[in-house]
């Protein structure tokens, strides 16, 4: 994910944190500051963060690991300010798959109450349901720091199981409905039942004044839509590859790491691309240079460059032969670029753009003779 800083990897899985999460921190930093007075204080409430997000960690681990069980290539764990997320690099086809990855993750927050409910009583006597006065808060704070830590535990399960989509509740409400309907559909009315548990989480949030409820609600409303639409668009693209898509080397205008800037600002304007692969003498793909790129040159007072030193020299690229949605599409919204090199080994073969991506729903009605249609699963005419 885009902006993302890894943690490590722990059991072959990537953690990564986005950096939002850290104005979460800080928000609660500064909250803990007015609220105590104390640098410590301040301290404390963002360590209390840190710790649930802890929780939400070995959460996301639960549907991993029963996933990588399954036979699917997790790709990371994302920590954001709302949660966390385990990404797998292809979806669940199967309903009971996807049924059994998001119901693994509340029974690791289960155990962990238990956990933690067994060692206050275990070594201060304290029973989950104890009420305790304030003496008892100094006297025996360690004991009831665990039985708080159980609590929020119990919280997170049974939080995670309401079916409020996208949440696991409601990828088990989906699950559920795709053995009775088509996935998109499921997903509709997953998405739907989300949203309208977050109008009703958003509604009691205004009420109680609770801004933490209220931003939670938001983030489903919007996180549900999100699921809708791309598994719509999940759909639309099954079975096309970046080939069936893309645009052909001979219609790719290349630059030259020699070229001077005046010779991009042609290209940009006279042509019909913003994104540029850029190639050596032999031929080789060295670099891109992209649109914002070029205008961040064009607006500076210094001298004009040439394209060696404009260009990007990290970038991905992609197979013709990768899968549109999964791959493709997933690339170019990860890592906020508008433009993909195709590359079938070190050569150059195409560029794949958003605006390609758009052709899936042309290909999908596209009837190929002798072969049905593109996406319908049949084979494709060999070139």
């Amino acid at each position: 994910m885009g902006r993302s800083f890894s943690l490590g990897r722990y059991l072959g899985i990537e953690v990564k944190v986005h950096w939002t999460f850290f104005l979460l921190l800080a928000f609660f930093g500064v909250l803990g500051l007015t609220q105590t007075g104390s640098p410590a204080g301040a301290l404390a409430l963002a360590g209390l963060i840190v710790l649930l997000f802890v929780f939400v960690v070995l959460h996301e681990y639960g549907h991993a690991l029963v996933a990588r069980g399954l036979g699917y290539e997790v790709e990371d764990i994302v920590l954001l300010p709302m949660g966390g997320m385990a990404r797998l690099k292809t979806f669940p086809e199967k309903a009971l798959d996807e049924l059994k990855i998001a119901i693994a993750g509340p029974p690791v927050n289960v155990a962990l109450a238990a956990l933690f409910y067994g060692a206050a009583y275990l070594f201060y006597g304290i029973s989950p349901l104890a009420v305790p006065h304030p003496a008892a808060l100094v006297e025996e704070a360690a004991g009831y720091f665990l039985s708080y830590l159980g609590l929020v535990n119990v919280i997170l399960a049974v939080f995670n199981l309401l079916p409020a989509f996208p949440m696991d509740g409601g990828r088990v409400l989906r699950a559920f409905l795709s053995t009775r309907m088509d996935r998109v559909r499921a997903t509709e009315i997953a998405a739907a039942v989300g949203q309208a548990f977050a109008i009703l989480f958003f509604v009691i949030g205004l009420l109680t004044f609770n801004l933490i409820l209220t931003l939670v609600a938001v983030f489903i409303f919007l996180a549900a839509a999100g699921e809708a639409q791309a598994m719509r668009q999940r759909e639309l693209m099954r079975g096309l590859i970046v080939a069936d898509v893309m645009r052909r080397g001979s219609r790719t205008e290349t630059l030259a790491p020699e070229h001077p800037f005046e010779r991009v600002l042609e290209a940009l304007i006279h042509g019909h691309q913003e994104d540029f692969p850029v190639l050596d003498e032999r031929g080789r793909l060295v670099g891109m240079l992209y649109r914002n790129d070029i205008f961040d040159a064009a607006r500076s007072r210094e001298h004009a460059p040439r394209v060696g030193e404009l260009m990007r020299r990290r970038f991905p690229t992609i197979s013709p032969q990768a899968d549109l949605f999964e791959e493709a599409h997933r690339l170019l919204q990860e890592n906020d670029f508008r433009t993909l090199p195709v590359c079938d080994g070190e050569e150059l073969v195409g560029l794949l753009s958003m605006e390609d991506l758009g052709q899936a729903s042309l290909l999908r009605r596209l009837p190929v003779r002798g072969y049905g249609t593109l996406g319908s699963g049949g084979r494709r005419p060999q070139p």
